[in-house]
């Protein structure tokens, strides 16, 4: 029997002694290993935490102490320390264990935490309000040099700043990466502390100087604390934390869980709010993670756990689009291509490195992204905004009033669109077309298969407007011929002609919708189906369409409200023909992590549930009418 199936919570962590926890240490990297070889999952952040882990829960008493992750896909190691160690066999996946914290599974996740750079201010509300209210114990904010970058992080340190908590801590994991390496002013910053070698003179000018000193308790604390900004003001310039107001308790080795630990504790005792900054490798300990030079497979499906390849290697609609932009921009010099740290995630590897002057990573900023975007196009660029479709709801205002408002040129390329799976509520990208289709000026499709995909990208280009394409998590068959000839903007395809009833479906529900017609068909029932690439602006035969057809059934993978199906309804109520039509989509709530053809069907947004609410809602007709 190992350590690890005695940890059942924290308290069982902090009886262990060094030689164990460096036992149980290995044996979390390769359970790690083990279970998201199986499951897929955030492997690499979580190798690089582990003694960071234990030694926030044997210095912190949580949940008396708040720990909030940011990202929370680094929180892994903290689920196993709380005794959630054997749910990994159901990690990701349906039922199972969230790879993210989760407030349901434990009274130790605070904050379901599981979009970059928010843990600032999520832990000074916490913090404010316990002073507030009287409530005990110390707020620790663990977050990665990468999330670091994003806007919120530093309008919360602003404020932490001003209000001076002295229960508030916050960790920097700091391992030169969010997806791949950090970039910006901070990660230079943080980089040039990172090796500047001044640092290691300065703690040991501090450790001759502390053990001459005859003080001990807090007031030691406080000397030695006096001592080390004394030296630091002689040795090196001031860190950006200092010059806020914000205390520095300087660098520590995330793999040295006893210097963790002495730190993490004498920073607990200072009652104000300090940074610690702690130095870990990313995949550490598991040689595949850190040899990959791409991402050290931060975010992994399955794969081989003695190589670290993936079991599956399926060509995917961001592979499409990647090879179509390098194709684009080949012949279109203005065009340049923007990420939020996500290029490897977004297809963007290969423009990356054909096309250095042309690609930029902006960090953890989407909001940053697109406005950035808007002062390219405005000087004459044509930029190509990569973006997952949970990310683009944090940049809604500035797509409104920096790009739709000047009608630039701006393409955003919308990933992840839809159910995504295993990644769960927060991920799942269901509510893109309602919050983007009532912007002005901005047009939006929704590609049916690779090629159409291609073609959506060479219409956008060609577009001296702002454009939206998004499309799903998903496998293609092959990468089709390029360049594709564009689509005119705004012309749906007739796929099937019917009598019976019509079906308008975007995207990927279109094959979805072809297969239901060929269901009822067996049933005598004769269906349309229209391939409605675009959501905005709606083909104006859609009038022609619905007046020949008693049943009007929409399908999609958005949330009803405001959705595709809401711009069918707003387009045929002037023309007395709402009454036909019948909204297939997905429900107004959060959705669980799953298969993504599982939470499909159980929607009802399957081939077979699809042919049943066309049939019904025929049956239903013809009832009505007699």
């Amino acid at each position: 029997m190992g350590i690890l199936e005695t940890i059942e919570s924290p308290a069982d962590l902090r009886k262990l002694d060094q030689a164990h926890l460096t036992q149980l240490a290995e044996e979390v990297r390769a359970f790690l290993v083990e279970q998201t070889s199986r499951s897929g999952g955030h492997l690499s952040p979580n190798l690089g935490v582990v003694e960071l882990t234990f030694a926030l829960h044997r210095v912190f008493d949580s949940p008396k102490d708040a720990i909030v992750w940011d990202t929370g896909h680094q929180a892994y190691v903290h689920k196993i320390v709380t005794g959630r160690w054997r749910d990994f066999a159901r990690l990701r996946q349906a039922g199972g264990l969230s790879g993210y914290p989760s407030r349901k599974e434990s009274e130790h996740d605070f904050v379901e935490n599981s979009h970059a750079s928010t843990s600032l201010s999520y832990a000074l509300g916490i913090a404010e309000a316990r002073l507030r209210k009287g409530v005990g114990g110390h707020v620790v904010a663990v977050i990665g040099d990468g999330a670091l970058t994003g806007g919120m992080a530093y309008e919360a340190l602003n404020q932490i700043a001003h209000l001076q908590p002295p229960n508030l801590i916050i960790v920097i994991n700091d391992n030169g990466r969010s997806y791949a390496p950090t970039v910006g002013g901070l990660a230079r910053h943080l980089s040039q502390l990172r090796v500047d070698p001044r640092y290691e003179r300065i703690k040991e000018d501090i450790s001759r100087l502390l053990r001459d000193m005859p003080l001990v308790g807090p007031t030691a604390d406080q000397a030695a604390y006096r001592v080390k900004e004394g030296l630091k003001q002689l040795l090196q310039p001031s860190t950006i934390f200092e010059t806020l107001g914000i205390k520095y308790a300087g660098i520590v080795d995330g793999h040295d869980e006893p210097a963790l630990e002495e730190v993490l504790s004498r920073s607990k005792r200072l009652r104000a709010p300090t940074v610690v900054h702690v130095i870990t490798e990313k995949g550490h300990g598991y040689g595949p993670a850190v040899e990959d030079e791409v991402d050290k497979l931060h975010g992994v499906g399955a794969f081989d756990p003695l190589t670290g390849r993936p079991r599956s290697t399926e060509l995917t609609y961001t592979d499409v689009f990647g090879e179509a932009l390098m194709t684009a921009a080949t012949t279109r010099p203005e065009v340049v291509a923007i990420t939020a740290a996500m290029a490897s995630s977004t297809g963007l590897l290969n423009f990356a490195k054909e096309f250095p002057e042309r690609f930029f990573d902006v960090g953890i900023c989407e909001q940053h992204a697109v406005t950035f975007a808007a002062g390219l196009a405005l000087a004459g660029m044509h930029p190509v905004v990569c973006i997952y479709s949970t990310f683009m709801a944090r940049a809604f205002d500035q797509t409104i009033m920096d790009v739709a408002l000047h009608k630039l040129p701006v393409v955003f390329i919308i990933d992840r669109a839809g159910v995504t799976g295993p990644d769960g509520s927060s991920h799942h990208g269901v509510f893109d077309l309602s919050f983007l289709r009532l912007i002005p000026n901005l047009k939006i499709a929704a590609p049916a298969d690779a090629t159409e995909l291609c073609a959506l990208l060479e219409t956008a280009l060609a577009s001296d407007g702002p454009i939206a394409i998004r499309y799903p998590k998903g496998p293609v068959p092959s990468t089709p011929e390029l360049p594709v000839e564009p689509l005119p903007i705004g012309r749906w395809e007739e796929l099937r002609k019917g009598s019976d009833a019509v079906i308008f479906a975007v995207g990927r529900m279109v094959e979805v919708a072809m297969e239901a017609a060929e269901r009822l068909e067996l049933q005598k029932v004769s269906c349309a189906v229209v391939n409605s690439r675009w959501i905005k602006p709606v083909d104006p035969r859609i009038v022609d369409w619905a007046r020949t057809h008693p049943v009007v059934v929409t399908v999609e993978d958005n949330v009803g409200a405001g959705g595709f199906g809401g711009a069918v309804l707003e387009t045929l109520a002037p023309h007395g023909l709402a009454g036909r039509v019948r909204v297939l989509a997905l429900p107004d709530e959060f959705l669980p992590q799953g298969k993504a053809s599982d939470i499909l069907k159980e929607h009802g947004l399957d081939s077979a549930g699809v042919a049943k609410s066309v049939y019904e809602a025929i049956k239903g007709k013809v009832r009505t009418e007699t």
